[in-house]
């Protein structure tokens, strides 16, 4: 690379990394503050209110369909083929592009939305942001030849079992009866076992490319607050003696 080159990319892995410490911190002001940015699907809680609301208010109460979810993955599914063309003989690739589609294939034919599912605008772009940098990392690492060629054979064994997970559970939450208690497998243990996947998922690519333990810290951060709402919907739901004492990681959260 010629030294403006370099520079350019150290000025975007800046970028990026401060946008992941500018989220992070914004999970937890949102947490405290403003609950309604964090909540979507079963856990969006709907508040009648005057129709005289402000235009901030409005703004802050803005939701957008849960079913956008499937742009997410229309986005990573794009970027990453886009990859795979200039990359074609790296498995990250492979990996991070068949993770795409298969999510993808989940939010249009397995998971089921109504009119009502509905998320927060700010979750929404949050998402956008995270596929877009998801994909980010993954280019500049592979511009600069960081990322090994081989496939990580262990790393991949566990990133087919938790993606199989992921998609059995899936399966489970599309059969239910809307917004019921989930129970069999992984549920006896914790409410969300498909965020657990995730989390599982991501720390697979950790030995391609260390920059992704950005993307795995931010993972472990969303799902565990969205795995405590969770939780304490069906607490509210349900008695607390039929909800699993766990939200996403076994003995520990």
């Amino acid at each position: 690379m010629y030294p403006d080159e370099e520079q350019l990319i150290l000025y975007i892995v800046y970028a990026y990394r401060l946008s992941f410490f500018i989220g992070i911190c914004s999970l937890f002001i949102a947490k405290v503050c403003l609950p309604e940015f964090l909540q979507y699907g079963k856990t969006y809680q709907p508040k009648s209110t005057s129709k005289c609301l402000s235009i901030l208010d409005k703004i802050k109460k803005f939701t957008v369909p849960k079913a956008y979810f499937a742009h997410f993955y229309y986005l990573a599914s794009f970027l990453s083929s886009i990859t795979l063309y200039f990359y074609p003989k790296y498995p990250i690739v492979w990996i991070i592009f068949g993770h795409s589609l298969r999510r993808l294939y989940e939010t249009l034919h397995v998971l089921r939305y109504t009119s009502n599912s509905r998320m927060n605008w700010s979750h929404y772009l949050v998402g956008i942001w995270f596929y877009s940098v998801l994909l980010l990392i993954l280019n500049i690492s592979l511009y600069k030849n960081t990322v090994p060629s081989k496939l990580n054979t262990k790393a991949f064994i566990i990133f087919c079992i938790a993606s199989w997970d992921q998609y059995r559970n899936h399966c489970v939450l599309a059969q239910l009866v809307k917004y019921s208690l989930p129970s069999g497998g992984m549920f006896g243990l914790v409410c969300c076992p498909h965020y657990l996947d995730e989390i599982i998922i991501y720390s697979t690519l950790l030995p391609y490319e260390q920059e992704f333990y950005l993307t795995l810290i931010w993972v472990i951060a969303s799902l565990s607050i969205s795995a405590l709402e969770t939780r304490n919907y069906y607490r509210h739901k349900f008695k607390d003696d039929h909800v699993t004492r766990y939200a996403i990681i076994p003995y520990v959260l």
